[in-house]
């Protein structure tokens, strides 16, 4: 009798173990500039090797369990790590990382419309003419039969989907712009290293940190801030939740 029960108690001690193992860890991942769903980024569990690439809500799900370390990764964007606590659902953005985006010019793609012509005495190439958005021109548009056609430049491709990503793009960069100095400070490994050595951190502890300075400021996001401004803000910031750290410890007798 005392057998069964032994193995009854084994048994359940592994379903348990294995429900464990089994749990599933939810979330949505954001825009740290703009608070909007991110989709196509990785979410990796480094303890179990587990991914998932969010949708267009920012919605992911891996496995994994309290304890175990989450990567988040897109192309262009600061990856990010954080470690799984009690909550099963995470809420969490990246940023655009601004040293590594590729530079771009903005020009809608050309659309060609090709039909037959009788006199083709007034069609002109495209060289000899300016060409970008908003022009609508009759003419060769780049094709090895040089077939006649009407090459509408702007209004058409203007709503194509990869020319509002393209808009999308160029207003985020502009908004970095405006974040130069706090960027320039925030993404300086210098500068990060200097302060967890004068407050006594650790790695995880500047990365919480500085997510809560972040949303701290959020009302703000340092647009337009100069360099000082930006280092007095984070000084000040730190020294009042790291007080305790530097405080001495009193003598023991």
């Amino acid at each position: 009798m005392k057998r069964l029960v032994y193995i009854a108690v084994f048994f359940g001690i592994q379903l348990f173990a294995f429900q464990l193992a089994a749990q599933s860890i939810t979330g949505n991942v954001i825009d740290g500039t703009d608070r909007g769903f991110l989709e196509k980024v990785w979410v990796i569990n480094l303890s179990n090797q587990d991914s998932s690439l969010t949708n267009e809500r920012g919605y992911f799900k891996v496995r994994g369990s309290k304890g175990d370390s989450l990567l988040f990764f897109r192309q262009h964007f600061i990856p990010k790590k954080l470690m799984v606590g009690n909550d099963t659902h995470i809420l969490t953005d990246i940023y655009l990382d601004a040293r590594m985006l590729p530079r771009f010019d903005v020009y809608g793609e050309a659309i060609v419309i090709p039909f037959r012509a009788g006199n083709q005495s007034s069609m002109r190439g495209l060289s000899d003419r300016p060409a970008g958005p908003g022009k609508i021109y009759r003419g060769v548009s780049g094709n090895d039969g040089l077939s006649p056609g009407f090459t509408i430049d702007g209004p058409i491709s203007y709503f194509m989907k990869s020319e509002r990503q393209k808009r999308e793009y160029a207003r985020k960069l502009a908004f970095m712009a405006r974040q130069e100095d706090y960027l320039r400070l925030i993404q300086s490994d210098s500068v990060m290293q200097a302060l967890k050595s004068e407050f006594r951190l650790s790695d995880k502890d500047m990365d919480d940190l500085i997510i809560e300075f972040n949303l701290a400021n959020i009302s703000h996001q340092f647009l337009d801030m100069d360099y000082d401004r930006v280092e007095r803000l984070l000084l000040n910031f730190l020294e009042s939740r790291t007080r305790y750290r530097l405080e001495p410890k009193p003598d023991k007798k």
